[in-house]
């Protein structure tokens, strides 16, 4: 590989590592390749990506960037799973897929919030993985700021139909 080569492969690490908002590292040694494109191909479907590391070039790509505490696990076969929109998605995809597929073990993830990140081991990644999406979230929050206007809806709607079920004893009454 040409210089020029790394020095890309460098600049792309580092992207990836500036720009992921969780990401876990997976050991993928022994897996096939149709394993690793179905992965992918699950791992697209949720707006995450598989991207087979070189260690030397990431560690240097890895430099200055919130994943840098990662780079002491790049040694061996390494890939690194990662999402720049949801947090939870790597984690959840790949503790899913390291039940099935037994070629594939978690080393270590990442989790990243503006310039502060916390690296997670296997018990964190699970942790996460856990964890309900951002879109179940925003529905239980919703349920929750609901509940209390529709209770208001019921008690306002409560005053006029008791004066009418009163209304409508009375008239029964006359007859």
């Amino acid at each position: 590989m040409d210089r020029s080569t790394k020095e890309e492969l460098v600049e792309e690490y580092g992207n990836i590592f500036k720009n992921a908002v969780s990401g876990v590292l997976v050991d993928y040694k022994g897996a096939t390749v149709e394993e690793l494109t179905t992965l992918r191909k699950s791992l697209y479907e949720k707006n995450s990506k598989f991207r087979v590391i070189k260690n030397s070039l990431a560690k240097i790509g890895a430099k200055d960037t919130p994943c840098e505490e990662l780079s002491e696990h790049f040694v061996e076969t390494r890939a690194f799973v990662y999402s720049d929109e949801d947090i939870t998605a790597p984690a959840k995809i790949i503790s899913n897929e390291v039940k099935t597929n037994k070629k594939l073990s978690m080393v270590a993830g990442v989790l990243v919030s503006g310039e502060k990140s916390e690296v997670l081991d296997i018990n964190g990644i699970e942790a996460l993985s856990k964890m309900p999406t951002r879109e179940e979230l925003l529905v239980k929050l919703l349920y929750v700021m609901n509940g209390p206007a529709t209770g208001l809806v019921k008690v306002l709607n409560e005053v006029p139909a008791s004066f009418v079920r009163t209304l409508s004893a009375v008239a029964e009454s006359k007859n």
